[in-house]
């Protein structure tokens, strides 16, 4: 499909530069571009959490009723090498994700502070995926829902200020296959689709080029209704 257009979205802050003098831009397209220039420009991941939240708040994902949250701890039920005698209650920490008025998990977002970290941010948002479903279902369950044998959760990886888009199929057989210990017994196909743009100078470049700005927003616009398919069958 083609590229949706960036429209109702500010021509300054898709396309200017970094320029915070400029006294004409509104406060909103300021915020933004404050917010991508620290990222930028600063080893401290939170500040990356900090813009990836804005990110997500400029394209719309944060409609009525759903609210994006920072550094959300997820309870993740797993049973580890070293404690093979019963179920081991750990944590996944999404560094940006969305949730519905009932906490339910409709999006995780992680983060690596910049493009040569030796974090890896894949295997922490396949975990969050897999820590969302199970959350989500405990939820169904306390309020009487049925629970879902298979969830599609959204998911994004910031690496600098490049993002990723991810599906993860999360599957009952899957989620007890982690809470067991075990290797699941049937492959889990998960689909990406890398950012990239044209012209690019340098491979650590992200969207403080205006190039690639452009670029990532209209995925961030495309994968919003992708996304939004996916958990509206989440969402009671």
């Amino acid at each position: 499909e083609a590229d949706p257009p960036l429209t109702g979205l500010d021509p300054a802050l898709v396309n200017s530069s970094l320029d915070l003098d400029d006294t004409n831009m509104t406060d909103d397209t300021y915020r933004f571009l404050a917010s991508l220039d620290l990222a930028t420009n600063t080893s401290q991941e939170t500040a990356i959490d900090d813009f990836a939240r804005e990110l997500l708040r400029v394209v719309g994902f944060e409609e009525r009723g759903s609210i994006l949250r920072t550094r959300y701890t997820i309870p993740l039920t797993i049973r580890t090498q070293l404690l093979m005698c019963g179920e081991n209650n750990q944590v996944a920490q999404a560094d940006v994700c969305l949730v519905d008025r009932r906490s339910t998990m409709i999006l995780v977002l992680q983060v690596n502070k910049t493009l040569f970290n030796s974090s890896d941010p894949e295997p922490q948002v396949i975990a969050g995926a897999i820590a969302a479903y199970q959350h989500n279902n405990q939820r169904r369950n306390r309020m009487g829902l049925r629970t879902l044998s298979t969830m599609t959760i959204p998911c994004i990886t910031m690496v600098g200020t490049r993002p990723t888009f991810y599906l993860v199929p999360v599957t009952r057989e899957l989620s007890n296959a982690v809470i067991g210990g075990k290797w699941p017994q049937v492959e889990t196909k998960v689909l990406m689709c890398v950012t990239v743009a044209d012209r690019l100078r340098r491979l650590s470049e992200g969207m403080e080029a205006p190039e690639y700005r452009w670029v990532s927003l209209q995925r961030m616009i495309a994968f919003k209704a992708l996304a939004k398919r996916h958990w509206e069958r989440v969402v009671d």
